[in-house]
């Protein structure tokens, strides 16, 4: 079977964002190097929470200093780890897998497109009185954006986001083409919890005082796997995007579809969003897939348009270039 058509540099003659140009890999090398950014995602996640977990029961770490601190080993395991394997082991560009050091314009894009259609998503339920906003506290919200935005950040969006989207998507598209690995990475992400919790119970049992329980998805399974799939979806959407730097469109849209998410739904156990809000509707909830898909349909029609721009730009340098014929 022929792999799937992906862009490559002649498509955009000198133009063509390196994180989005395709690098042949063999099929075999490409799956085993996805698989390995997955399994170093979700071994650091089950290690920062095993070893946090030991603290509280040794130390007593609790409430934000406990939240805050996985977040910091999480992203200290992680992302080292894949920066490491990508120059070393792959020996290809950072910038191949979409990560820059210049990163305001993919940021911005992210964080616009997320708050966007969370816009779009939340406002009409609120205004059609599905959802009721009872009370807002500046104050509380503002220590809930600092302290659950980095705990947000560090401790999800950016290490996932360099593992999966990054690292895993980026093999994986190369050796099999985009939408093959866009798919594998969807299905991938809800099922890390299985790995997860072996991880962070064997930490436990090891050097805590009380053994962690072991769960791998939560009360509602289905719920789960397609909210994480769609999301999954929306990410590699986010990823696909034109620019220096596409890997940072995903980790603000990650960060900023998670944070609005959380405020609505009045925070979090540790840390209170400010907001008390009431779903007069039950069925309001269901607006996290909602903002989920419209943001995923939004970076679609984005890249597109950028692509045509890109196409247009290239042809014009090309048109100069050309001499002219006597």
């Amino acid at each position: 079977m022929a792999p799937t058509s992906v862009t490559t540099a002649t498509d955009f003659p000198s133009s063509a964002p390196v994180a989005q140009v395709r690098n042949p890999l063999p099929r075999g090398t490409a799956l085993l190097r996805g698989l390995l950014g997955w399994l170093v995602m979700c071994v650091g996640l089950g290690a920062a929470i095993g070893i946090v977990a030991v603290l509280e029961q040794r130390v007593g770490l609790s409430g934000v200093p406990s939240h805050l601190s996985r977040a910091a080993l999480m992203t200290c395991l992680v992302v080292p780890t894949i920066l490491l394997l990508r120059c070393r082991l792959d020996r290809r560009s950072l910038a191949g897998m979409g990560w820059s050091w210049h990163v305001g314009r993919p940021l911005a894009l992210g964080l616009g497109v997320g708050v966007g259609s969370g816009l779009l998503a939340w406002t009409p339920a609120v205004l059609a009185g599905w959802i009721r906003i009872d009370s807002i506290d500046l104050p509380a919200f503002a220590w809930f954006l600092v302290v659950n935005g980095m705990a947000l950040m560090f401790f999800e969006a950016l290490p996932e986001e360099t593992a999966l989207r990054g690292y895993a998507w980026s093999n994986l598209r190369d050796g099999w083409g985009t939408t093959i690995a866009t798919t594998v990475t969807a299905l991938l992400f809800p099922f890390g919890g299985l790995l997860i919790s072996g991880v962070a119970v064997a930490i436990t049992a090891t050097l805590g005082t009380k053994t962690a329980t072991w769960s791998a998805f939560p009360a509602d399974p289905a719920a789960y796997i397609v909210q994480l799939v769609l999301f999954g979806l929306a990410l590699a959407a986010a990823r696909r995007i034109p620019m220096e730097g596409a890997l940072f469109v995903a980790i603000a849209f990650h960060w900023t579809q998670l944070t609005i998410a959380r405020t609505m739904l009045n925070g979090m156990a540790w840390v209170d969003s400010g907001w008390d809000t009431t779903l007069v509707h039950p069925d309001a909830v269901v607006l996290v897939l909602v903002h989920i898909v419209l943001a995923g349909l939004i970076f679609i029609a984005a890249r597109k348009v950028l692509h045509g721009r890109i196409r247009r730009g290239a042809e014009l340098r090309l048109n100069v270039r050309r001499p002219e014929r006597r």
